[in-house]
């Protein structure tokens, strides 16, 4: 497990499937009569619920550090009301799962997994916070995220679009529209997911449709940025291997065309071995690397290292970025990056900064 005393990630090594398959189990043993009573639909939740205990758990291990753990139960409480499970069923299944890690994992990193555990179950005794808004007052373009917003839940993607073609009619910068209306709706509809006020297809149309947007605009900002003067650099812009959320790595990638340089945006889900070999052939500056869920980080900490190992890539400097991230701003000098960004405009400053020092 990973030692606070030089503060580096370290993988940990925890058979998900088999200790959420013992942690349901054991949740049935010790709440027979609440366990009965729940239909297949819940148990079923259950042992997934279980199996993200594991992964989220892990990587509070690999990082010394309860932040990882700890916002996923404070997620999770929220989440798992909206599947009409009892109020006292993440509380209770931390019970079960805190004693089977005790029996699974080694000594030390079951104690450390055990006060992470206790510090989650304290967490539980308030009731959960209500997630603000991610639309807020202080956008300058507040008013048409949510019109933008509501258009796409109502499935009208005309009227989105005329929403955002009357912004650039009043010559309102792309980058704008990327920071103040695209972001945030993104980010609102995830949470409006996690609340149950949105279902996994609405989340995805909005998503897809976003993308189409960006695209649509693609040419327009391409462009605008050859208007000025550009810079001889190269970025490649990618996800990490098994990660799907690659929204936010396109809009870093376009905001680095927009500073002069070159981007190779890759997308999602990409495999390590390829993404050096796009470094080596195109002889690339930096590298953009994006991670959303938490339980990618092995991932990332991957990628960094085989970039490292590489001769012709070792020197290419690495920001990274995404949701554990933000969670914990020095995520990134655990994994072995030169810089963590959160948000588009501060990965180009930073690997701007780095480059010219």
């Amino acid at each position: 497990m990973a030692s606070g005393k030089n503060n580096l990630y370290h993988p940990v090594a925890m058979d998900e499937e088999k200790i959420a398959t013992k942690a349901y189990d054991r949740y049935g043993e010790l709440y027979p009569e609440q366990f009965r009573k729940f239909s297949d639909y819940q148990r079923s939740h259950v042992l997934e619920d279980f199996r993200y205990h594991v992964r989220y758990l892990r990587e509070s291990l690999a990082v010394d550090d309860p932040a990882i753990f700890l916002d996923y139960v404070s997620w999770a409480q929220v989440l798992l009301t909206s599947y009409y499970l009892p109020a006292n069923t993440l509380a209770t299944s931390l019970v079960a799962f805190n004693e089977v890690l005790l029996k699974e994992l080694p000594e030390e990193e079951g104690l450390t997994a055990s006060a992470y555990i206790a510090q989650a179950r304290a967490l539980l005794a308030s009731p959960p916070q209500e997630i603000p808004s991610f639309i807020r007052e202080n956008n300058p373009l507040a008013a048409q995220a949510r019109a933008y917003l509501s258009a796409l839940f109502a499935t009208d993607r005309e009227k989105a679009r005329v929403i955002i073609m009357e912004q650039l009619d009043r010559n309102v910068p792309i980058r704008d529209l990327y920071r103040y209306i695209f972001q945030p709706a993104l980010q609102e509809t995830g949470r409006l997911w996690q609340i149950r006020q949105a279902n996994v297809a609405q989340e995805h149309y909005i998503t897809g449709t976003t993308e189409l947007f960006i695209a649509f605009l693609y040419d327009r900002m391409m462009k605008e940025s050859r208007k000025q003067a550009r810079k001889g650099r190269s970025l490649v812009a990618t996800c990490v291997s098994d990660e799907l959320h690659d929204v936010g790595i396109r809009m870093v990638a376009d905001f680095f065309e927009m500073d002069g340089w070159d981007s190779l945006y890759l997308g999602a889900n990409v495999p390590a071995a390829s993404i050096v070999a796009m470094i080596q052939d195109h002889h690339a500056d930096a590298i953009a690397i994006s991670s959303t869920m938490p339980y990618h980080i092995p991932r990332v900490y991957e990628l960094i290292q085989a970039i490292r190992a590489d001769p012709a890539t070792a020197g290419t400097r690495i920001v990274i970025g995404g949701y554990p991230f933000n969670l914990m701003p020095d995520l990134w000098t655990r994994v072995g990056a030169d810089a963590g960004a959160l948000s588009a405009d501060e990965a180009v400053e930073k690997v701007n900064r780095l480059l010219s020092s």
